[in-house]
């Protein structure tokens, strides 16, 4: 038995007949008696649990994993408002399991990792593991502790991959699919073993600006000081502006100048968004900046985007070694989708060209993404990032 893969998308409005469009589709592709799971990705308006119970009637009651999107990566087109699913028949060597935590909030990340983690494993013992695909509320504060919390448990180097759910740029509520339900401050996961070949690709293009600093005071992800400074000088030096002018630009300095942790031994920078500045002048990022760490601003540009997607695309290539890839998961942060607005089509162009255009695909526009940070050793500990696109290639 092959490794069978479906993908249907519906523009339809209403939620029901949206899922049902979206499902048949993919049924229909996949062409196999029994689907063994299925990945959703849906607009904020028809993020329901009303679509995972159509999508599940259509599909013979199969897991349902996913998430809410800003926008949904499909095949060659970018959706703003709609519905995709990809549908997936499995051999019987290709083992899965699912797993959800909730109320995330009310225990730490790292604890709540764990807890996935372990749920994850569990009728794994005697079985070969080869990789974890996860989606979690994409507005958690600390989403580096889930990371950390489920390598407790699978091990620092076991590859895990995903992204954060996104909304509409409210940045209010996101939701996280299982099976037939939604939930915020959750997250929910795959693990994969047997026979899988995979590939990663994950790449930013933002390029190092000025000298190295140094964080010298910092708590998770709000740093106080860095070279002993209020925090918040890093930019107002570099943009000539006051703090009061930095918040009123706050959007532009989120797309555009990251701060990049420098890790040593690793390829590239791990970036981290601004997403606020404290009245003490501290500044508040999307994931944490370790104390004592060495940071620099970072600057993008359209050009150097669409350049780390066509390294991202041939990353996962190679991996694969001329073998097939029978599906692909892309991972895209919205802040690139920001940036690169009609020139988002352009990289989703590249992905396909570079994967091959017969590979079946679907992804969305994540608040932030999770991977091993360099694509060539994907040995490597995953870690939460920002701005990156990410590529998960699968066969067998």
């Amino acid at each position: 038995m092959s490794l069978t893969v479906g993908i249907g998308l519906s523009k339809a409005q209403d939620p029901i007949l949206a899922a049902k469009e979206a499902a048949l589709k993919a049924r229909s592709a996949a062409a196999e008696e029994k689907i063994s799971l299925a990945i959703v990705f849906a607009s904020t308006k028809l993020s329901y649990p009303t679509i995972l119970k159509t999508i599940s009637a259509y599909l013979d009651d199969c897991p349902i994993l996913g998430c809410s999107a800003a926008a949904i990566i499909y095949e060659t087109d970018i959706i703003k408002e709609g519905l995709a699913v990809m549908a997936l028949g499995l051999p019987e060597d290709i083992y899965l399991n699912i797993s959800c935590i909730e109320g995330i909030k009310n225990k730490t990340a790292h604890t709540a990792g764990e807890e996935l983690g372990e749920k994850l494993l569990y009728g794994f013992q005697n079985v070969r593991r080869d990789l974890s695909i996860i989606f979690s509320d994409g507005l958690l504060k600390d989403s580096s502790g889930l990371i950390t919390g489920m390598q407790a448990r699978m091990g620092k180097s076991f590859p895990i991959i995903g992204g954060g759910a996104s909304d509409n740029l409210a940045f209010k509520k996101t939701g996280v699919y299982f099976n037939h339900d939604v939930f915020s401050d959750a997250a929910c996961g795959l693990l994969l073993g047997g026979k899988l070949s995979f590939g990663i690709g994950i790449n930013h293009g933002w390029k190092p600006l000025g000298k190295l600093r140094r964080v010298t005071r910092s708590e998770a992800n709000i740093v106080y000081e860095i070279d002993g400074r209020p925090a918040a000088e890093i930019y107002a030096e570099y943009l000539s502006s006051s703090i009061a002018e930095l918040r009123k630009e706050l959007k532009r300095i989120f797309i555009l100048y990251p701060v990049g942790i420098y890790l040593s031994g690793e390829e590239e920078y791990l970036l981290r968004n601004l997403i606020s500045i404290g009245e003490d002048g501290s500044l508040v990022f999307q994931g944490a900046v370790p104390q004592d760490c060495q940071i620099r601003l970072m600057i993008g540009t359209k050009e150097s985007c669409l350049n780390a997607a066509t390294h991202a695309a041939e990353e996962v290539k190679r991996d694969f070694l001329g073998k097939k890839i029978n599906f692909a998961l892309v991972f895209d942060s919205v802040s690139r989708y920001i940036l690169l607005r009609r020139d988002a089509q352009k990289e989703l162009q590249i992905i396909k060209e570079g994967l091959g255009k017969d590979v079946p695909l679907i992804g969305f526009y994540t608040y932030g993404e999770q991977a091993p940070l360099r694509a060539t050793n994907y040995q490597g500990a995953s870690r939460l990032h920002n701005q990156t696109i990410t590529i998960l290639g699968v066969g067998i």
